[in-house]
């Protein structure tokens, strides 16, 4: 049986108190192992020191709105290496980014013209990569695309998916939820609706299937620290893990925090029969063995997952000896 333990937020205890969490729907760990939660229905993200009973302000917590000054409902985030927080926010169609040095505002640096489908526009933005350029990578969720916003852009160009066009086939997206971008540029997407991850090449018009599973509704997808693909089944209630093989070419991977870097070789394949590293399909709970709707997965230098257990409020810490 696989067992976590609760490092921040009160199991079953929805609240606003700093020692409380509300739908937490994103983690991430830094090097630190400082978490980083986005504490979606407190309209703020909490940075908590390894080991501390507290979180503390980092982004928003001023309720929900759309001034600079505070977010609004939000599902995904981004924290770069300066513990710089992006913040895609579903509700407002726009990113904004907190800087590690100011945390009582924000600054938009993608969408906020409303929701829509023209380049500068967003329509309830989702997961969120940025390079070390400080490029944008948006999975615009609601116009089935995912969108690059270089800095200091106004708009955004369509690298994936076609822009309002719904569909399984490969050059479409279905409510895109997750994204990453591995060391050679190739896109990942969590193509949400379609139960599936689909690679996309720099450029192209079409994207390639690496895993398609019976999922429900899953909303968040990480490497670990071997290139396997952990992707969270968050309406079957499960965490799934799909295997990496480099046929013929040795992996090339990240020193850690592996936050949105999947380290995978040129010819990365998934095996498509998954196991299952947490909780039971189908069963909610709230015990240390079952998850209720996870949303979100992170892992630490030590191998350690961490997972975002969205409506038990409550962050699960799991042991490297289960991965």
């Amino acid at each position: 049986t696989t067992t976590g333990i609760t490092i921040a937020g009160v199991t079953g205890s929805a609240g606003g108190a700093y020692s409380q969490l509300y739908n937490p729907y994103a983690i991430y760990v830094d090097s630190n192992r400082a978490m980083f939660i986005l504490d979606t229905t407190n309209y703020r993200v909490l940075k908590w020191q390894f080991g501390e009973p507290l979180g503390y302000v980092v982004a928003g917590g001023n309720g929900a709105g759309a001034a600079l000054t505070q977010i609004t409902t939000s599902y995904a985030m981004f924290v770069d290496a300066q513990s710089n927080v992006y913040v895609s926010e579903y509700s407002n169609h726009r990113v904004t980014l907190w800087l590690s040095t100011n945390t009582t505002s924000g600054i938009l640096v993608g969408g906020g013209n409303g929701a829509g489908s023209t380049s500068e526009r967003l329509y309830n933005p989702w997961g969120i990569y940025v390079d070390v350029n400080g490029s944008m990578y948006i999975a615009d969720r609601s116009n089935h695309r995912v969108q690059l916003w270089l800095p200091g852009a106004i708009s955004g160009t369509t690298v994936a998916g076609v822009t309002g066009d719904a569909g399984p086939y490969a050059y479409q997206l279905n409510s895109p939820t997750g994204i990453t971008v591995d060391q050679y540029g190739y896109i990942y997407v969590l193509d949400s609706a379609n139960s599936r991850v689909q690679r996309w090449f720099p450029g192209a018009s079409y994207g390639i299937t690496v895993i398609v599973a019976s999922m429900n509704t899953p909303y968040g997808m990480q490497a670990d620290n071997q290139g396997n693909l952990i992707i969270t089944d968050t309406l079957n209630y499960r965490i799934l893990s799909f295997a990496l093989s480099c046929p013929s070419v040795t992996t090339t991977t990240a020193a850690p925090p592996l936050q949105a870097t999947v380290p995978v070789c040129a010819t990365a394949i998934w095996n498509q029969t998954y196991s299952t590293l947490v909780g039971s399909l189908g069963t909610v709970g709230s015990t240390t063995t079952l998850l209720y709707n996870p949303s979100s997965i992170a892992f630490d230098g030590y191998r350690n997952m961490y997972i975002a257990d969205l409506s038990n409020h409550r962050i699960q810490r799991y042991a490297p000896g289960i991965l």
